[in-house]
């Protein structure tokens, strides 16, 4: 093998040194620094981005707190106005029975007074048919003449007799 020949050494040494020198100066010189320029910018980017991702939670979190207080808001808005509907409800539904309450209790009221119109008429023709047939009766039944004014009594005596 030639290059165990000692003759050999000082020329591997030399392109040994050279290559190893040319070597060190390019990953010195042009390799290396843009390693670290692009591991610079990466650093950078991700540094940015992770701010940039506080921020834009930081922020979320102050949307989702203002969603929560106007959902609290629109709850409360809400449920006033179903109290609200609620209560209108009640007064109406109560100013609604209040009226047909007075509306039945007058046509109670003007039935009750026609019942006792009509109770009264058919009383007093009753009190006349009954005059007319005890003023008949007394005519076949005997001969004294009783004018009206006795049956008129007589009928009326009779009559509270009975109701009470």
């Amino acid at each position: 093998m030639p290059q165990l020949n000692p003759e050999f050494f000082v020329s591997q040494l030399f392109w040994l040194i050279v290559t190893f020198s040319f070597l060190l100066i390019f990953l010195w010189r042009i390799s290396l620094p843009r390693i670290s320029s692009v591991l610079e910018k990466r650093e950078i980017k991700i540094n940015n981005d992770f701010e940039t991702a506080k921020k834009l939670q930081t922020e979320a979190e102050d949307i989702q707190y203002q969603i929560g207080q106007q959902l609290q808001k629109a709850r409360e808005q809400t449920l006033g106005m179903i109290k609200d509907s609620i209560l209108n409800f009640q007064k109406k539904a109560t100013n609604d029975l209040s009226k047909l309450d007075e509306e039945l209790n007058k046509k109670i009221d003007n039935t009750a007074a026609i019942i006792d119109k009509n109770k009264n008429d058919s009383l007093k023709k009753i009190h006349e048919h009954i005059l007319e047939i005890t003023k008949l009766t007394l005519s076949k039944l005997s001969t004294v003449q009783v004018n009206q004014k006795e049956i008129n009594e007589s009928v009326i005596n009779v009559k509270t007799k009975i109701m009470n």
